[in-house]
């Protein structure tokens, strides 16, 4: 079952953070900060709850088994970047499945090039391509530096067959 984060989730959401060992980080005033760590993780927590960001929960028996975090932690700018910590693909894809009725625009992804969960190395082409659970909800790539990828999702919209 997937949800918004409620202030009962505590404990699961900092268990869940500190059995990662991911590059799951936000950036504030251009230093990043680790979810693994309780203190980060708690600090995390609450700025949720209490100011408007978005965190939503993927819930199996009672445990967390996926956090999606929609935060705007970026210094001066107004961009939402989509953070995921996930424990399968299966998660990733039911949590790609709720981001349409999340209601959100222009949210960003910033990944490693690695990350299976956002992107693909297309061989045949040469190139890297947006994994299938993230073009289905909109999500180009814009920008590929070094290691890390770029994706944007605009407003999303539904392409209906009706065209005459």
């Amino acid at each position: 079952m997937i949800r918004p984060l409620q202030s009962k989730d505590l404990k699961n959401f900092i268990y869940f953070c500190e059995k990662r060992d991911s590059d799951f980080h936000i950036t504030k005033e251009n230093k990043r900060f680790y979810l693994n760590n309780t203190i980060v993780a708690k600090q995390v927590f609450n700025d949720c709850l209490k100011n408007g960001e978005k965190c939503f929960i993927k819930k199996t028996n009672d445990q967390i088994v996926a956090i999606m975090l929609i935060t705007g932690f970026k210094d001066h700018f107004d961009r939402k970047y989509l953070k995921l910590l996930v424990t399968s693909k299966d998660d990733c894809r039911d949590l790609f499945r709720y981001l349409p009725w999340a209601n959100l625009k222009n949210l960003f992804i910033k990944s490693r090039k690695d990350n299976k969960n956002f992107v693909r190395y297309d061989e045949r082409n040469n190139r890297y391509k947006p994994t299938y659970f993230a073009r289905r909800v909109g999500f180009r790539i814009i920008a590929v530096r070094d290691s890390e990828i770029l994706l944007k999702m605009e407003e999303f919209r539904r392409d209906y067959r009706n065209k005459k």
